[in-house]
């Protein structure tokens, strides 16, 4: 059991960003609200012994879009509001960071209070009266028709196995929550170049809210994906493909496998994927003209 159920969560700290250059831009309202990753159980081993381990936390944060209820995701709480702005994003529930005024995450209230500068131009029912429910663990459900807004991923560059395999080796030198006490998932954002910088990781307890954490964080930095990498822990189903599509990143690369209707919308969207992938091996499925293997 648990040793404790007291808060794990710092007091929230405000703060602005400006969403442009001048005084005259808007600024979006932000709580840093990020949780402890894990807490510590008494378990009894194979030999009857106590021993203390990790668990990582699942919490349910609750999204109101301008006092409006519209979901419950369980998250690690890591990185919740950037989860909550990818979320909107991949949703296609706000057009534009600037139509947002304030995303504050409240943990005593396990609440998300979401402030847009035009209430009556987000009224999300029309676009959430239609839901898919997908593979995905922990959320499962896309709302509107996401395949009539993906627009094919298009582009001349390639990615080198090299480049690849150093990616892939920043990823597993990473002291990570899953070392600790396994049971998440986690996506990486790499810059395709030689070095290949690392820009984002995440961990959640489900791949797609590591995948909305992310897209959130870019949405934020005004990265495109155009000239990114994108790594996942799971499996590339046809809703990881679409949100690569969604985020513009040609090359999605996964330890795991896919699933065949992964495969078919990665052929129809131009997304490259590479699964089963470690250093100095992988299997490229999609696109494998964009692959490259440099002369040592």
């Amino acid at each position: 059991m648990p040793d404790s159920f007291e808060a794990d969560f710092d007091p929230v700290e405000i703060f602005r960003v400006p969403l442009g250059n001048g005084p005259e831009a808007p600024q979006l309202s932000l709580t840093r609200a990020r949780r402890a990753a894990t807490t510590t159980a008494r378990v009894i081993d194979h030999e009857g012994l106590p021993r203390d381990v990790h668990v990582p936390g699942e919490h349910a944060l609750t999204l109101y879009l301008d006092r409006r209820e519209l979901v419950t995701l369980m998250t690690l709480g890591q990185a919740p509001e950037a989860l909550v702005m990818g979320y909107l994003r991949t949703q296609n529930l706000i057009g534009a960071l600037t139509d947002l005024e304030a995303v504050h995450v409240d943990w005593a209230t396990n609440s998300c209070a979401i402030v847009t500068r035009d209430p009556a131009a987000h009224d999300p029912a029309a676009r959430m009266a239609r839901r898919t429910v997908t593979t995905g663990c922990g959320q499962g459900t896309m709302f509107g028709d996401w395949l009539a807004d993906l627009v094919p991923v298009s582009t001349p560059l390639t990615l080198d196995v090299a480049t690849l395999d150093l990616a892939l080796g920043r990823i597993l030198a990473l002291d990570t929550i899953y070392k600790l006490s396994g049971s998440v998932h986690g996506c990486a954002l790499l810059r395709n170049e030689a070095d290949a910088p690392l820009l984002y990781h995440v961990e959640d307890v489900g791949r797609h809210n590591a995948v909305d954490s992310i897209s959130g964080l870019m949405w934020l930095d005004e990265e495109i994906g155009a000239d990114k990498i994108f790594y996942t822990t799971g499996r590339l189903t046809s809703e990881m493909v679409m949100k690569a599509a969604q985020l513009g990143v040609p090359f999605l690369v996964s330890r795991s496998g896919l699933t065949r209707m992964g495969l078919m919308l990665a052929e129809r969207l131009g997304i490259t994927l590479i699964c089963r992938a470690r250093v100095g091996r992988h299997l490229v499925y999609s696109h494998p003209q964009r692959i490259t293997r440099s002369t040592p």
